[in-house]
This record gives C-alpha cells, sequence and structure tokens, in this order.
C-alpha cells in the first residue's frame, strides 16, 4: 500500500506543478515513518498532493539539515537554494569563527534556527510579518535553539548593533508577475515573503545599500535572488563597494545566490 501511494505521489508531482521531487519524496518517507495510522496519512498527502498543494504546506513541516521545521501559510517553504543558502553561510561560520550573525526577512526562521543548531554563534533575526515571526519563534523553541527575534523592517530593528555575517532569502519577485506563478506558490505562499517590488529588486538595493554599516570589520553577506536577477544584483553589489567571493549555482546551474564582502 505504501509503495503504490508513494508511486502515485511521485507521478503527480512529476506531471504538474511541483516542488523539488527529490525533497518531496524524501519528506513524505520520513513523515509516514513517524506516523502511526499511515494509511490516513498517506490518503491526506495524496489528496493535497492532487490539488497542487506543497507538501509541507499538507503535513505542516518540513525538514533542513535533520531539523523539523513547521511550516503554514504566514511562511514561505524554503526550497533547494535556500538550502544551499544555510550551507555556505555556515561553511563561513565555522571557517572564520564568526560570532555575531544576522537573519534579515528570517520568515519561517528556517535559516536562522539551521544556523544555530550548527554553529555556535548568536544569531539576531528579523522580519516585518508578527505572524511569520510567531512561527520562527516556534521553530527556534522546537528545535532547541536561543534566537534573538526582532520585527520590523529590514535594519530598523537592529540600528547601532554590528555583526560578523549577514544571510538573507529576501522577498524577489516582480510584483507584476506575482500572478503568473506556479500554483504550489502562488496560493500559499504570502504575498510579504515574495513581492521585491516592481524590478523584484528593492530588498536586494535596500540591503545592499545599507549592509555595511551593520558590520563589524571582514563581515560577509550571504544573500539569494531569482534565477535570471544574478547581473543585475552583481551591478547592485558593485556599486555599493562589494567584491563578489563566490556565486552559488543551482541544479539547473543558474546563479541563485551570492557571497559577498
Amino acid at each position: 500500500m505504501t509503495k503504490q501511494y508513494l508511486e502515485q505521489i511521485q507521478f503527480i508531482l512529476e506531471k504538474g506543478e511541483t516542488e523539488d521531487l527529490q525533497s518531496a519524496i524524501s519528506l513524505v518517507s520520513f513523515h509516514l515513518e513517524c506516523s502511526e495510522d499511515k494509511n490516513a496519512e498517506l490518503k491526506k498527502i495524496l489528496d493535497g498532493v492532487r490539488k497542487n498543494i506543497p507538501i509541507p504546506y499538507i503535513i505542516g513541516y518540513t525538514q533542513i539539515f535533520g531539523l523539523k521545521i513547521i511550516i503554514n501559510r504566514d511562511v514561505l517553504n524554503p526550497g533547494p537554494e535556500t538550502i544551499t543558502l544555510i550551507e555556505k553561510t555556515s561553511e563561513s561560520i565555522i571557517k572564520n569563527h564568526s560570532v555575531q550573525v544576522l537573519d534579515l526577512c528570517t520568515g519561517s526562521g528556517a535559516v536562522a534556527v539551521t544556523l544555530a543548531s550548527r554553529c555556535n554563534v548568536q544569531i539576531t533575526a528579523t522580519d516585518i510579518s508578527e505572524k511569520a515571526l510567531s512561527i520562527a519563534r516556534l521553530n527556534a523553541l522546537t528545535n532547541n535553539t536561543v534566537i534573538n527575534f526582532k520585527q520590523g523592517d529590514l535594519f530598523e530593528p537592529v540600528k547601532g548593533l554590528k555583526f560578523d555575517v549577514l544571510t538573507s532569502n529576501p522577498p524577489y519577485v516582480k510584483s507584476g508577475v506575482i500572478n503568473l506563478l506556479p500554483g504550489y506558490v502562488r496560493n500559499f505562499a504570502p504575498v510579504t515573503a515574495i513581492d521585491g517590488g516592481s524590478d523584484g529588486l528593492f530588498f536586494h538595493k535596500a540591503i545592499l545599500s545599507e549592509a555595511k554599516d551593520f558590520f563589524n570589520p571582514g563581515g560577509c553577506l550571504f544573500i539569494e535572488c531569482e534565477d535570471d536577477q544574478d547581473r543585475e544584483v552583481e551591478k547592485i553589489a558593485i556599486k555599493n563597494g562589494w567584491k563578489i567571493k563566490e556565486r552559488f549555482p543551482n541544479r539547473h546551474k543558474k546563479i541563485r545566490g551570492f557571497r559577498l564582502e
């Protein structure tokens, strides 16, 4: 029965609007192992997938580096590119013995919670949405991590503070194309988590123009972008005095993030 359902889920995911297939099936398998009534849970997942509901929104969580990250419609479901952002940021933190970390646009807290779990650092995380921060605080508590969450617009809640590392997965979808996004994004992600203004780069411009005022000497910045924005983000970064230290491609060889110094 389990194999039959999994094959149906995989078929639907491959056929229509979908998340990352490998991650989705892995999450389903993990969820079923932890479920008392596997058949009931499989049916619930299959019914949801048929309606193009992302699996984390069906079961209420996703899994990142072994951590359970609670997800609902108040927050964005982290994608594979955000996993890369976490990996690259944590590598830098450990290598450079960084202490103070700022996560802007934290959403569910997935980045902050995972970094806090993997690295011995003090993390401050901000978001403009109190609903998102409620989920982020719950994720920090669930995963036994201590994070200083602050509500406000970008750097506003951390004025006067300095950090060694800044990381961010900001909204980056052009306002005019939000209604053209796949249903599994458009119908579930809150607009505040995806709307990046008319050119999709409103938050990149704001972050890259202000961030240097919040860095300790030798600090670095990790930021995610859409796969057609990399050249524009580079121009914005260089204009504001940043050096491109690393580019992060996704599995399709598209640049989806940067390490800047």
